[in-house]
């Protein structure tokens, strides 16, 4: 049972998003696992980062550490989805959310660098946002291939 419009057309209010079947059992699984941990690594950076507005100074450079970490992490999201775009070409919309977080996580660290506390702390609220987004969507991704292929 469909909610649909007025004219017929099926509505987004009800909308579901269904498991889309890709080649790649190895990459959905790369693509995952580095999304939940972006996702977790936002999450530790957001500790740190009240710690500090809390007033523990000492954890501005795990901060500092952290943020480094995680750009390795994103880096290693652009990676996975390129593979699994390469083995996809219809597959777009990793690729595409993994280089805007890029951008995104660069920008934020150069927030972070001149201090403009302001732009840095929305951004980072918003960079969990996204990765939290990835790593939901990538878990609706279904490979239909093997589990002894890539």
């Amino acid at each position: 049972m469909h909610d649909t419009s007025s004219k017929g057309a099926p509505s987004q209010a009800g909308a579901v998003t269904t498991a889309q079947v890709v080649d790649g059992r190895g990459l959905v699984t790369m693509l995952r696992v580095v999304a939940v941990i972006g996702c977790l690594e936002t999450l530790v950076q957001g500790l740190l980062a009240g710690m500090l507005l809390n007033g523990d100074v000492d954890s501005i450079d795990p901060h500092g550490v952290n943020a480094y970490v995680f750009e390795l992490v994103v880096f290693l999201q652009v990676v996975a989805a390129v593979l699994l775009w390469r083995r996809n070409r219809q597959l777009t919309w990793p690729l595409r959310a993994t280089i805007g977080i890029l951008v995104f996580t660069f920008t934020q660290t150069f927030l972070g660098l001149e201090s403009s506390l302001a732009a840095h702390v929305t951004l980072g609220v918003a960079l969990c946002g996204m990765e939290m987004g990835l790593a939901m969507r990538a878990f609706t991704l279904r490979a239909d291939s093997p589990a002894g292929r890539a």
